[in-house]
This record gives C-alpha cells, sequence and structure tokens, in this order.
C-alpha cells in the first residue's frame, strides 16, 4: 500500500516599496499607532487614492497609459525609423507634464500640454501609419521587379 501526499502552496507575488531612511520614523509610527502591516496600510492608501482621482486627472492618465503602450510596441517594429518613436517619447514627455501641471492646480499649462501630447501622439500614429504603407508599397515594386518581364501587369 502507497500513500501519495500532494502539498499545494500558493505564492502571492511580492513588490518591493524602498522607503527614504527619513520617512521610516512615520512608517513605523504609523505602523504602532494603526496596528497594521505595512502592505495593509499601503494598500488601502491606494485605493483611497484612485478612488479620489478626478475625470480629468483620469483622462491623463489613461493617455499616458496608451501612449507606454504604444511606445512598447513601436520599439519591437524594426521596420519603423527612429524618428516615430521619437514623437511618442514627445507626446508621453508633454502627457507626463500635464499631469503633474494639473496635480499643482496649473489648469491653463495642463490644457496646452494635454493639447500637445495628443497633438504628438496622433502625429506619431499617422507618421508610424504612412510609414508601414510606404514600406508596403516598396515591397511590392520591389516584387514587381523581381518578377520575369512576361509576368509583369
Amino acid at each position: 500500500m502507497h500513500i501519495h501526499i500532494t502539498y499545494t502552496h500558493i505564492v502571492m507575488p511580492n513588490k518591493t516599496i524602498y522607503v527614504k531612511d527619513t520617512d521610516l520614523p512615520l512608517l513605523e509610527q504609523a505602523q504602532e499607532q494603526l496596528g497594521e502591516s505595512v502592505s495593509s496600510m499601503f494598500a488601502e492608501f491606494l485605493r483611497e487614492r484612485v478612488a479620489k482621482l478626478s475625470p480629468e486627472e483620469n483622462r491623463i492618465i489613461d493617455l499616458i497609459n496608451q501612449i507606454t503602450t504604444t511606445r512598447e510596441t513601436v520599439k519591437r517594429q524594426r521596420d519603423l525609423p527612429e524618428f516615430v518613436e521619437s514623437e511618442h517619447a514627445e507626446a508621453q514627455s508633454y502627457a507626463e507634464r500635464a499631469l503633474k501641471s494639473f496635480r499643482a492646480g496649473e489648469i491653463r499649462k495642463t490644457k496646452a500640454l494635454f493639447w500637445a501630447a495628443n497633438a504628438y501622439h496622433e502625429r506619431a500614429q499617422r507618421d508610424a501609419k504612412e510609414v508601414k504603407e510606404l514600406n508596403g508599397r516598396v515591397a511590392e515594386m520591389l516584387g514587381r521587379d523581381d518578377k520575369p518581364a512576361g509576368h509583369r501587369r
């Protein structure tokens, strides 16, 4: 007779949060007074902070996330010239500055930076599309030139 025992161990993902030396006393005080783990306090703070985001702040954050995702995709595409990625970088820079100025209460500056971020992002997307189309046309033309004369249209 054989007995087979299987143990299942679920590992929770970990993230390391670095705390400045100058902030350690505050962290220790909070943990003592609130009696909670640092991770639960931090998670609670994040839930409250995310819930308090204004619609305008969410729009800027969404734009930053959209640009970041597009930039990562563009970096993997070797057939696109570097200037397309540079345009995305410029758009991301403007969007991040818009978020910073929004949080500082500089609404006029935020509007201008948000407009610039959108303009650069749209330009980068348009340029990427045009480059892909141009690459396709060039490949098509080269493909026709490689065919024997009797097969050309």
